[in-house]
């Protein structure tokens, strides 16, 4: 019985590291290219709320996806806070091009606003997705 639960220990070891290893990139990260730090030059950080237009309650774990360049996808999910992040997607990709869309189960996507403060070109933009229950 021991010999069972040590297997089972480090297999479950083993995919919690596996998952620490991935996140950044399924999170989208702080950045692109997976340093962890945001660079002015690559842009702004794109961040944000999923929320049930009916009850203005945020949404917990909302699929998010930022679709960018030539069809290239980063996804994440959003927080208890109903809160995501994406980091800078380059200086090649305009920010005006990246598109956010969020998704949940029994939910339909109704409108994605987005703004961004006054001040530098890589100041972050702020996205809400309003959901409204299928």
């Amino acid at each position: 019985m021991t010999h069972i639960s040590a297997k089972i220990g480090l297999v479950s070891l083993a995919l919690f590291g596996l998952f620490a290893l991935a996140s950044p990139c399924i999170a989208g990260g702080d950045d692109i290219d997976g340093s962890g730090v945001s660079d002015p030059e690559d842009g702004p950080p794109f961040f944000g709320v999923a929320r049930d237009v009916s009850t203005q309650k945020v949404l917990v774990d909302a699929i998010v996806r930022a679709e960018f360049a030539k069809g290239q996808v980063i996804m994440t999910r959003t927080d208890p806070e109903g809160a995501f992040r994406f980091g800078a997607f380059g200086k090649t990709v305009p920010p005006e091009t990246v598109q956010i869309k969020c998704a949940m189960k029994g939910y339909k996507l109704l409108d994605v606003s987005r703004r961004q403060g006054s001040g530098p070109p890589d100041t972050p933009i702020e996205v809400e997705c309003l959901l409204e229950p299928e």
